[in-house]
Parts: C-alpha cells; sequence; structure tokens
C-alpha cells in the first residue's frame, strides 16, 4: 500500500524546473516535490476556508433576513396593538366626557330646584366619576353602572317636572290665570349649551326644568297669598253672588271681605307698583296695585295707607292698616283680584298655589 501511494506521489508530484527570465538573465528555479504538496494544501485550505466562509456567510444573510422579518411583524403587532389602545382610550376619555356633562346637567338641575334627597345620589355619581380608568376591565362596568345610575335619576327628574308642570298648569287654569313670558330683570351674554355629548333623553329633561323654571318664576309674581297674615282674619264674605250687607238685595262680589281687628296690618301678596293711593267713593281709602302679567290687587275700606303712588313694593311689605271707611258695616279688608277686565277669586288663587 505504501508503495503504491509513493509511486502515486512520484508520479503526480515530480520536481519541476521553472525557467525565470529577467531582463538578460536567465535562471531556472526547481519546484520539488515535498513543495508542490505544501502548495497543494495551501491551496486546498484557502478554498475550504473560502467555501465555509461563503456558506457561514450565506446562513447568516439568511438568519439576518428572518430576524427582519420577525421585527417587521413584530413592529407590525405593535402598531395595531398600539391602534387597539388608543381607540379604547380615545372611547374611555368620550364615555367619561360623556358621563361628565351628563353628570353637570344632573347636578345643575337639582342643585337649581334644591332637591336634597337627589343631591346624595349626585354624590355618588361624583364618586363614580372619579374612578381611575386604567384598567379595561374596571372601566366597562363602572361607566355602566354610573351611566344607569344617571339615567335613573335623570328619569326621576323628568317626571318630576313634568308633573310640577301639569299641577302648575292645572292650577293656573283651575283659577282663570292667563300667564305670558316675561322677560322683566333679565338678560347677559348668550352662550350657546353644548350638549352634543348628551342623550336626548336629558335635553328632554333640561326642557321639562326650563318650562318648570319659567313657570315658578310666573307662579312668583303673582298674588299667590291672602294680604292678611292667616291667624289674624276670618273671610266674613266670598266671593260671588251674596246679599247685599247694606240693601239686602242680590249683588255680585267681585271680592272677598277679610274681617280682623281694627288696625291689622295688610302685606302686598306680590311685587308691584302702587297705581291708585287715596279715597275711592264705597272703597273708603284704597290702594290699587298692578302686577306682572296684568294683574291687579285692590285694598278698600283701610283705616291707614302706607305706601303712595308709583311706589315700588315687595311681597310681605306693609301697604295699609285694617279699618273700615267707606261703603262698610264694620272692620275688615275689602280685597280684589283683576285680571285684564276678569275678577278673580282671591280665595280659589291661595289655594290653588299653596296646597
Amino acid at each position: 500500500m505504501l508503495q503504491v501511494l509513493k509511486r502515486l506521489y512520484l508520479k503526480l508530484f515530480k520536481p519541476t524546473q521553472l525557467i525565470v527570465r529577467q531582463d538578460a538573465n536567465v535562471k531556472m528555479i526547481v519546484l520539488p516535490s515535498w513543495l508542490q504538496v505544501c502548495l497543494l494544501m495551501i491551496f486546498a485550505a484557502i478554498t475550504l476556508w473560502s467555501v465555509n466562509a461563503a456558506i457561514q456567510l450565506h446562513n447568516n444573510n439568511i438568519q439576518l433576513s428572518q430576524g427582519q422579518q420577525n421585527l417587521t411583524q413584530l413592529q407590525a403587532k405593535w402598531q395595531h396593538e398600539k391602534a387597539q389602545l388608543e381607540q379604547t382610550i380615545t372611547q374611555q376619555q368620550n364615555t367619561l366626557a360623556q358621563l361628565s356633562q351628563q353628570h353637570n346637567v344632573l347636578e345643575s338641575l337639582i342643585d337649581a330646584t334644591e332637591l336634597a334627597a337627589s343631591n346624595s345620589k349626585t354624590d355618588e355619581h361624583s364618586t363614580d366619576k372619579e374612578a381611575s380608568p386604567d384598567n379595561d376591565n374596571t372601566f366597562a362596568p363602572q361607566a355602566a353602572k354610573l351611566l344607569l345610575q344617571q339615567q335613573t335619576l335623570n328619569r326621576a327628574l323628568g317626571q318630576k317636572y313634568a308633573t310640577d308642570i301639569a299641577q302648575i298648569k292645572a292650577s293656573i287654569d283651575s283659577v282663570g290665570l292667563q300667564l305670558a313670558d316675561s322677560s322683566d330683570a333679565q338678560g347677559g351674554p348668550y352662550f350657546q349649551a353644548d350638549l352634543a355629548l348628551v342623550e336626548a333623553s336629558f335635553i328632554n329633561t333640561i326642557d321639562y326644568y326650563t318650562s318648570y323654571a319659567q313657570l315658578s318664576t310666573m307662579i312668583g309674581q303673582l298674588p299667590d297669598t291672602l294680604p292678611v297674615e292667616q291667624e289674624k282674619y276670618y273671610v266674613s264674605s266670598a266671593f260671588g253672588f251674596r246679599k247685599d250687607p247694606i240693601t239686602g238685595r242680590r249683588a255680585f262680589h267681585k271680592g272677598i271681605d277679610l274681617a280682623g281687628w281694627h288696625k291689622t296690618d295688610i302685606v302686598a301678596p306680590a311685587a308691584g307698583v302702587v297705581k291708585r293711593a287715596g279715597k275711592n267713593g264705597g272703597y273708603g281709602k284704597f290702594i290699587e296695585i298692578e302686577h306682572a302679567n296684568e294683574i291687579t290687587t285692590r285694598y278698600g275700606h283701610l283705616h291707614t295707607i302706607k305706601v303712595k303712588k308709583g311706589q315700588q313694593v315687595d311681597k310681605g311689605d306693609v301697604i295699609a292698616l285694617m279699618g273700615s271707611t267707606g261703603r262698610s258695616t264694620s272692620t275688615h279688608l275689602h280685597y280684589e283680584v283683576i285680571q285684564g277686565k276678569k275678577h278673580l277669586n282671591p280665595i280659589k288663587i291661595a289655594r290653588a298655589f299653596n296646597k
């Protein structure tokens, strides 16, 4: 075997002579067999190293490409999750804004009507509203719970306003009053209500409250009480048909008679302006006050007049003392309520708005 390898070695790697010509000189270089073997081995090693390096470079390129693809996928996933998170945050912010605005609507309605029983519920809403929405798993049920509470309170307020409006209108109709919108002592810059995020049912409740507040304002301008303190009078003659106390004949009494002690205080039943103050025939000493909604009140048989023509009076101001001047049989106040040219029953008005 060794002999075969030796012959093969000598056959393949015979000593070789190389002639090198440089200028005029000629040199001969001999390449022995062992040198040829060394050079071949070096060339083979370099070739193997190059092939191995190329393979490793190719593998690295493949890994790099895969890494880039994975990175691209991770970036796309991150962008998707980011978009979802931003959408969730936006939805939560919109929900919070809606709940907050509806809470403010309810709070302003409750404050305006001074409903003490409802204030405690509003405080509970405020606590819920301030809860942190960091955890979406807790935000959604908390928001739903708060919305349900707001809707429940909103329905209760709406029903209350609707009931109160119906009762006020029924009282107005029962006494034959005609009330008109008033713009007295009102004004200020115009700020449009921003209700874009408020549900329609909440806006309906606002409309109910607006109507209720308007009616309440108008009712507050009415002579809805009698001009003598309750414990200081009795009704000696009612409104309507009666037998005249002087002639004994049938007559129509356009007011009521409130009998009481001599010089009992007589107060204005509503704010207004004194149009007449002095003697007036059968009325004796007499006062006439003009109120809102074209309503006029008259006071007759007075002992002392404490106001002057043109004077502004407020509800509860003492305007006169009870007497028996004019066409009168004894100390009492003759009291009339007139709207336009129509006489109204003062007792019915007082009962209608002081239940």
